[in-house]
């Protein structure tokens, strides 16, 4: 076997343990596009679909030909498999009798409703019977018609070829996303019941998780001619940025097009009438139109990016701000309507469960205020990525006038929201400086700033609380290149490839996140991304690079990015069972991890609210009374009679936010906190100018 042979059963091998949804093995082709630039042959419908249990072609045919003159033609017949030419035929269409209509070819109109064809056992040996369950096989055949006395080229067309397995599957999709919600769901209540360390680090591998999901589902989103098993790995992480088909929605969305002066796209119903036939749905998704208005070429209507991709998911192109806009704003809605339902669920659970952080948690004093909203803060971070993208589209696509408004309303809204909480999060850590401080005090010491705007800097090191500023300027000129570079493809690739090739090297540089973990995990994020516009650009075929180069890079495409999903898959779900099973330490007395201790002052300087930790720490025995830090204020281990310390087992987790800190503060603190220190209790007392630790 030759080496390219080799190589094509590699490839055709790497996909055997995907399995796809049908049961029956099929060949199915639904367009015939031309890939020459003359107009001989006219294309209204193309379907076929070949079944090798039986050896039957169902073929339908509407279109015509166009030559001048009557001529014996001979075709020769071409199949490339992921750019590689795998297999070349010629047939004589007067020695056979199932193409003699093409003896003489001559101007004709043909039209075959259905024709069921019967093929010999011997052509389908050359097929290996694993390019009958490769997901997103690409696999073309290309016809080029040729003069059997002249050999001259008289036409030339191509079909491309589908075996009905894909790996974009709608229950895969539904698992991430389920997956996704249980993590935002732990990460709460987890916070609720008072592991806010636990809690962090939930968030932040949910988040992780979510963030690399969407930039896949963004670079589905380009409008670069893809390779088929690129747009369907892209095509499953669609539902991050909100391109859902509901059908109730689409009717919404259309309604309210028609309602506001907009004039919806008809794509959907012409294909469903066959007024359209698809010429590559998978591939460059071009549409030629029928009707008895067109040319003898047909008329060409080209779907890619943002269009292809909601052609994809059956959504009206003219549908899409729409559905992502009423996806984000159901998103918002089922996170308050969670927050209400463990206000009222939370009480009655902590009559069975003997949990003091629970009971603080809950206690008619606790600012559930505050905390419903950070937890609409947090919900404006999360859809920021989508509503960048699908806003800006708006402003590209122009579906109507008050859609355009919505777009830069919300736009704006939750550009000031994100931007308002970033700049209260820098004013209190200048403010730290001023006094010759650490932010991490400011930060971390002061529960309703933790509540509110802790998302922006949880995740980070204390002395890094200021990434929040690349990141969203990332996010928004990464979502501008998206939306309004569709019309260039080029351009987009390379802008994409210059944004992310600076977000990786700021992220390498400065290493921001909270521990080593997540500071890999990030960074190898990164790294994937600009590798990914590597991987655009070359898809563009600016290179000239040839057909087998490109399949076989989307193939890679598809595995590298698939491993590592997996491997964020397994990190989220070790973070589950920290979730379930673990408990933090509950020693009687442990240092503060980051130098925390520092927080605590002399008796020459203003008292804070870690006061009580120092003074309890001198007891020698607990005292006997309960109160509302009883279960953070420890005694020392005991020793061994060899002199070691017996300590119970510690949490796998670095501490980046203080667990003696309540996401959810109680106005009992609060108002004790102020009138030690005489001030309200925001952040804004004066603290120890020398003594603040540092926060990793």
């Amino acid at each position: 076997m030759r080496p390219a042979s080799w190589l094509a059963a590699g490839l055709f091998g790497a996909f055997s343990l995907v399995r796809g949804a049908h049961a029956v093995n099929l060949f199915e082709a639904h367009s015939l596009s031309q890939c020459s630039d003359d107009n001989t042959v006219s294309v209204n419908r193309f379907d076929i679909v070949f079944t090798p249990n039986n050896n039957s072609v169902v073929l339908g045919f509407t279109g015509s030909f166009t030559e001048s003159s009557s001529q014996n033609v001979v075709i020769d017949v071409e199949l490339l498999v992921y750019g590689y030419l795998a297999k070349t035929l010629t047939l004589d269409p007067c020695a056979s009798p199932t193409i003699s209509f093409l003896c003489p070819m001559k101007s004709a109109s043909l039209n075959i409703k259905q024709t069921d064809l019967t093929i010999d056992s011997d052509a389908l040996s050359i097929i290996p019977k694993i390019a009958y369950t490769v997901p997103d096989l690409d696999a073309v055949v290309r016809l080029k018609l040729r003069d059997a006395t002249t050999n001259q080229q008289v036409t030339c067309v191509e079909t491309r070829v589908y075996n009905g397995r894909t790996v974009d599957q709608k229950a895969v999709a539904w698992v991430l996303a389920v997956i996704t919600g249980l993590g935002m769901l732990a990460t709460v209540v987890v916070s609720i019941i008072g592991y806010s360390n636990i809690a962090t680090h939930m968030a932040f591998r949910t988040l992780l998780f979510l963030g690399y999901m969407q930039s896949m589902a963004m670079v589905g989103m380009t409008s670069v001619n893809q390779p088929p098993i690129v747009q369907s790995w892209t095509q499953l992480f669609q539902w991050t940025m909100g391109i859902i088909h509901v059908g109730f929605l689409q009717t919404i969305c259309t309604w309210f097009q028609r309602a506001t002066g907009g004039t919806p796209s008809d794509i959907l119903t012409e294909v469903a009438a066959d007024h359209i036939s698809v010429v590559s749905k998978r591939s460059v998704g071009s549409l030629l139109k029928r009707s008895s208005f067109t040319t003898s070429g047909g008329q060409e209507l080209t779907v890619r990016g943002i269009e292809r991709v909601a052609y994809r998911a059956d959504i009206t192109p003219t549908n899409v701000f729409m559905t992502g806009y009423l996806f984000f704003y159901f998103i918002a809605v089922v996170l308050v309507i969670c927050i209400v339902l463990l206000t009222c669920s939370l009480p009655r659970i902590s009559k069975k469960v003997d949990n003091p952080k629970l009971d603080r948690a809950i206690s008619a004093t606790a600012q559930w205020r505050d905390y419903m909203r950070g937890g609409l803060y947090r919900v404006t971070s999360l859809g920021y990525p989508q509503m960048c993208v699908l806003c800006m589209w708006e402003l590209y696509h122009h579906d109507s006038a008050a859609e355009i408004v919505l777009a830069i309303c919300l736009w704006l809204v939750m550009s000031s929201i994100l931007g308002y909480a970033t700049f209260k999060v820098w004013q209190r850590a200048r403010a730290a400086r001023a006094l010759k401080q650490y932010p991490a005090y400011a930060l971390y010491s002061d529960p309703t700033c933790l509540t509110k705007w802790g998302f922006i800097y949880t995740n980070y090191k204390a002395t890094s609380y200021y990434f929040i500023f690349p990141l969203l300027a990332y996010t928004i000129v990464k979502g501008m290149v998206i939306a309004f570079a569709q019309g260039n493809p080029l351009a987009q690739a390379i802008v994409l490839m210059i944004v992310e090739a600076a977000f990786m090297i700021v992220t390498i540089v400065l290493r921001p996140y909270m521990d080593r973990p997540a500071n890999g995990f990030s960074i190898t994020v990164t790294v994937l991304n600009f590798i990914n516009t590597i991987f655009i650009l070359v898809f563009t075929d600016v290179f000239n690079q040839p057909a087998l180069m490109t399949g076989i890079m989307g193939v890679l495409f598809f595995l590298y990015n698939a491993v590592f999903m997996l491997a964020l898959l397994i990190f989220l779900l070790i973070g589950f069972y920290y979730v379930i099973v673990l408990k933090e330490p509950r020693a009687k007395y442990q240092p503060l991890s980051d130098n925390r201790d520092s927080f605590r002052v002399s008796e020459n300087r203003l008292t804070t609210e870690l006061s009580p930790l120092e003074k309890a720490a001198q007891i020698s025995e607990p005292s006997t009374e309960h109160n509302s830090r009883e279960d953070i204020i420890e005694t020392p281990p005991p020793t061994h009679p060899n002199g070691e310390f017996n300590r119970p087992p510690r949490s796998p987790f670095t501490d980046p936010v203080e667990p003696t800190l309540p996401l959810i503060p109680t106005r009992s603190n609060i108002s004790q906190r102020s009138g030690r220190s005489g001030t309200s209790g925001t952040g804004n007392a004066k603290f120890a100018p020398d003594r603040i630790g540092h926060h990793a």
